[in-house]
């Protein structure tokens, strides 16, 4: 990394290459292949960030408080939470705003047709049953 991280003193150069891996959204493997190690050295290392930053194993929490270290953020449990809800509206917001007159959408739509079609058709009125 060509500039200085608030995580240099505390991880080693190795270390801060997979925290970085984490925080741009990179899984185990794909770092390890990034940084020309194994998955498993990638593991160890990870294991070694949670001891000294003094987290709980978790990938969310190793970005965190690697961000928060080094961007000077607040990133209390409250303020994540926030940030995941209003994450989660932005998402939805996109999700509902995109054109959903696509092939895969009729085709749903088309069967839902058809199965109302045939319930239909098989329900009998009240004047077809016979009592015996």
């Amino acid at each position: 990394m060509s500039q200085r991280l608030n995580t240099d003193g505390i991880l080693s150069p190795a270390e801060t290459r997979v925290a970085s891996g984490y925080v741009s959204g990179m899984i185990a493997k794909e770092i390890a292949d990034a940084c020309g190690i194994s998955p498993h050295t990638v593991v160890r290392h990870t294991q070694n960030i949670y001891g000294k930053a003094g987290i709980g194993h978790s990938t969310n929490a190793l970005v965190a408080w690697f961000l928060e270290k080094n961007l000077n953020l607040d990133l209390s449990e409250f303020r994540r939470r926030v940030g995941a809800v209003v994450l989660l509206g932005i998402i939805t917001i996109q999700v509902c705003a995109t054109d959903f007159d696509s092939d895969f959408v009729r085709q749903g739509a088309s069967r839902r047709t058809e199965t109302a079609r045939r319930a239909a058709r098989g329900r009998r009125k009240d004047n077809d049953y016979t009592t015996i």
